[in-house]
């Protein structure tokens, strides 16, 4: 356990210590020893101190392999760490229980951790045991260096991050408190004017056309990328939308920011909605560039589940949906080259940004607008004012799911392009938002 810090553990984050306990790990002890010592003993016709040990060294290796794999992915250890290796071992031998019942050994009898070809490896169980050594070694330490990253995010007021792979899974997230998130700043270096917000599964590269687009009209314009995603990648470990305020309260803090306008695209509409509602004197007008305004919860979980196969499995509570997430997360350097080689439809830099964020960002990110969408509100009742951009063939957000909602309080602009409008009419949202600036600019003067 990871010292004082577990008490102040949530149940969701709790959980994933439980496999850890030393009340579980005993009693599994206790049926591994009896159940092995059983094991030896069914063996003691049959060099025993050679056959029970090859299987058990394999089982152990294969073991401590699969929870290492899981760890991986899952970014939390599996339960039953020690009976996954009395089942392990029971899987090798399995041959040797069917030779019992008068099946004699086979080639095919490999299927079972090499249930043969392990009683000739050059070394025989003095190689096995190196193995087992170096695998359980593996294990542990990984183990070890997930539990103090854990520690060392707990320590600095963050919630675990349970559930983040890839680098993450032995190197503690940063605080959006001391570390600002990652941005790009074009135009004058003076307090930004503008705040560009990027949507799911997405980073300040979609916003990059139209900032420099911005720029050229000599405005300043700051571009993060959202906490858990693109180079925010290590920061935070919690990231529903008042953490991405939060996140966003630092920046505009750092950059002595005077109520600049904010602009979201997708999901980064509701973030820029979050703030707006959470603190309308930091924020001078919003920009809503193709936002996720659904009806019901029904239009939203269909509206989402369009995005792909990972967003329904998400939606759905799937497990398969974390373990699919955080295995690209893995692999990301290799997925960052396959995807825009499969995703032909998709602008090669932002296809190749899909896999830069963590597991638990994506879900936050989908969950936020399932339970805590505020862009309904922010549509009928803006805190700021407010104009609406919309993609007259959308089929993310279409256009109708603005206008059949009551948007009287707002602006709306419907430009020629679909869901990517940052990224394929720069131009024009450019001067959408730019209009937007000046205006609010001039109402501030005139008050």
């Amino acid at each position: 356990h990871p010292g004082g810090a577990m008490t102040a553990l949530a149940e969701p984050w709790a959980g994933a210590y439980r496999p850890l306990r030393a009340r579980t790990l005993l009693a599994q002890l206790v049926l591994l020893v009896v159940v092995e010592v059983l094991l030896f003993h069914s063996y003691r016709d049959h060099e025993a101190d050679f056959h029970w040990a090859a299987h058990f060294l394999v089982g152990l290796s294969a073991a401590a392999l699969v929870n290492l794999a899981w760890l991986a992915i899952k970014g939390a250890p599996a339960r039953g760490l020690l009976i996954s290796i009395l089942l392990a071992h029971l899987f090798a031998m399995a041959p040797d229980l069917i030779f019992n019942a008068g099946v004699a050994h086979a080639p095919w009898m490999n299927l079972f951790l090499g249930h043969i070809w392990v009683h000739y490896i050059p070394g025989g169980n003095t190689t096995l045991l190196g193995i087992a050594l170096l695998a359980s070694g593996a294990y542990a330490g990984c183990l070890a260096g997930w539990l103090q990253a854990r520690t060392i995010e707990a320590d600095a007021g963050l919630a675990p991050g349970i559930g983040i792979g890839g680098g993450a899974l032995i190197a503690a997230q940063r605080s959006p408190r001391t570390t600002p998130l990652a941005h790009v700043h074009y135009g004058p270096e003076r307090p930004p004017d503008l705040l560009l917000l990027h949507g799911l599964a997405a980073s300040h590269e979609v916003w990059e056309p139209v900032a420099h687009e911005l720029a050229s009209r000599k405005l300043s314009v700051i571009v993060p990328d959202l906490l858990g995603f693109g180079g925010s990648r290590r920061i935070g470990t919690s990231f529903h939308l008042d953490d991405h305020v939060d996140g966003l309260r630092s920046l505009l803090d750092e950059h002595q920011a005077d109520q600049p306008v904010l602009v979201g695209h997708s999901f980064g509409c509701a973030v820029a909605a979050a703030l707006a509602h959470a603190e309308p004197e930091r924020v001078d007008a919003l920009v809503l560039v193709s936002p996720p305004v659904f009806r019901d919860a029904a239009k939203t979980r269909a509206r989402l589940g369009e995005r792909g196969w990972l967003a329904r499995q998400v939606i759905a509570g799937s497990p398969v949906a974390s373990l699919s997430c955080n295995l690209m997360c893995l692999t990301r350097p290799a997925m960052a080259r396959l995807i825009p080689r499969l995703a032909r439809d998709v602008p090669r830099v932002l296809a190749r940004d899909s896999v830069q964020h963590t597991w638990p960002a994506y879900r936050d990110a989908l969950d936020a607008l399932l339970r805590e969408n505020p862009l309904p509100a922010t549509i009928t009742a803006p805190p700021r004012p407010t104009t609406v951009v919309l993609g007259d063939i959308d089929t993310e957000t279409p256009v109708a799911d603005v206008l059949d909602h009551p948007h009287d309080a707002v602006d709306v602009v419907v430009l020629a392009g679909d869901h990517l409008l940052p990224f394929n009419a720069p131009a024009e949202v450019a001067a959408v938002i730019a209009h937007a600036h000046a205006r609010a600019r001039g109402s501030r003067g005139a008050g």
